[in-house]
């Protein structure tokens, strides 16, 4: 196949490139001793969330994502720990919590003070 053939959107990467950038990555956090959670949002790819997560150069706890598509994906994929990226609206509150229930650690965000009193009040 040509990649003039390939359906679009599609990811195409050259492994290596990425296994370097990966561990280049991991490291310059491990010296500076900062946390990473990289962000899927271009990948959308459980390989690449693997090979990030598995590189020992430094302790990477989860990913980010910025869709709940993207949570369910991940998480139906066995990761778990994930961070939605996007200030939370009240409404999205539901499918957050129905992750969490089958087993995610989905962290939201919010800047805004009544959506805080909501994530607070949900069970």
């Amino acid at each position: 196949m040509k990649l003039a053939d390939l359906p679009t959107p599609c990811l195409v990467l050259d492994r290596g490139v990425l296994a370097r950038n990966i561990d280049r990555m991991a490291q310059a956090v491990g010296r500076l001793g900062v946390g990473l959670r990289p962000h899927m949002k271009t990948a959308k790819s459980i390989d690449v969330a693997r090979m990030v997560l598995a590189n020992p150069a430094a302790p990477i706890p989860g990913i980010t994502v910025s869709t709940l598509a993207e949570a369910e994906y991940f998480s139906a994929h066995g990761i778990t720990d994930i961070l939605y990226a996007v200030g939370i609206t009240p409404q999205k509150l539901d499918q957050v919590a129905k992750l969490n229930d089958a087993g995610a650690d989905v962290k939201v965000i919010t800047d805004d003070l009544d959506t805080a009193r909501a994530i607070a009040a949900h069970p």
